[in-house]
Formats: C-alpha cells, structure tokens, sequence
C-alpha cells in the first residue's frame, strides 16, 4: 500500500530534477519507492550486535595498483567545445541548474 508521503516524494524530486512524470510513471516511482523503504525496515529490524565479527584474512594480500601520472585533456580541447567562454582567461560558464 502507498504511503501518502511516497507520492508526494516522487513529485518533490522530480520537480528538484526537471523531470515532467506522467502519472503512471508517478504511480510505478512511487510504488518502488514504497517497496525500498519497506526493504529498510526489514534491514533495521536486524540484530547486527549478535553477530561474531570476523577479522580480515592477513593470508589474502591487498591489491592495489600503483599511482600513475597521465596526461589529461588539453585545454584547448576543453574550452574548443564550452558554451560560453574566455579565451583570455581560459575559463567557461555552464548553464545554471540550482533555481
């Protein structure tokens, strides 16, 4: 069953989102978001505290690649495809997006 709150939730981001639902995609969101809350309940409900911790395998080594500098994109490269840009000072601006 929905919850009244899950409905308005998925409105509420979309509207932070941009996004224009139709209703039955507002319906389907908000059913799997009442179907992720309901998970993290079952989730809370668990007793982690009554389960043995188990320590790290020392016998299995950490595998981490080493640190390589590479070369990144030119900037010419960058700047070649902004929207609004400065040539002189080699910076560009982006659409705004927070209202």
């Amino acid at each position: 069953m929905l919850d009244r709150r899950d409905d308005f939730a998925i409105r509420r981001v979309a509207s932070l989102a941009r996004l224009l639902l139709t209703k039955d995609e507002e319906v389907l969101y908000a059913k799997q978001l009442g179907d992720i809350l309901a998970y993290a309940r079952q989730l809370l409900q668990f007793d982690a505290a009554s389960m043995a911790s188990t320590p790290p395998d020392r016998a299995v080594p950490m595998l981490l690649r080493e640190d390589r500098v590479r070369p990144s994109v030119a900037r010419e490269v960058v700047l070649g495809s902004a929207p609004d840009r400065t040539d002189d000072e080699g910076l560009f601006r982006v659409p705004r997006v927070i209202g």
